[in-house]
């Protein structure tokens, strides 16, 4: 049996009048249009926060330059410390989707 042939309407109308739809959907006999699913969207990717920070040594704390760069929140590495805006605004902080580097 096709799929054509499934999916056709019957309409059994007792003696009583009543009415029955038993396969379908549609009065007209014509095969039931399945609507048309709609793709999933594109999950997003998850955002990884980063921070602006500064390295400092104990030798370098005398000279006045600074070693700036950024870095995943949960991956400072050692001698690097999170800058803090304080009279300026800076922007110290992004969140990026993963894979992404500022």
């Amino acid at each position: 049996m096709s799929k054509r042939a499934n999916r056709r309407t019957e309409i059994v109308i007792d003696e009583s009048g009543n009415i029955t739809i038993r396969r379908g959907g549609t009065l007209t006999g014509e095969p039931m249009v399945e609507p048309e699913l709609e793709p999933e969207p594109e999950s997003e990717p998850e955002l990884a926060t980063w921070q602006l920070c500064v390295r400092i040594e104990p030798e370098e704390v005398a000279d006045a330059v600074f070693s700036v760069a950024w870095y995943r929140s949960d991956n400072i590495p050692e001698d690097w410390y999170s800058v803090v805006p304080y009279t300026q605004p800076v922007e110290t902080v992004k969140k990026l989707p993963e894979g992404q580097k500022p």
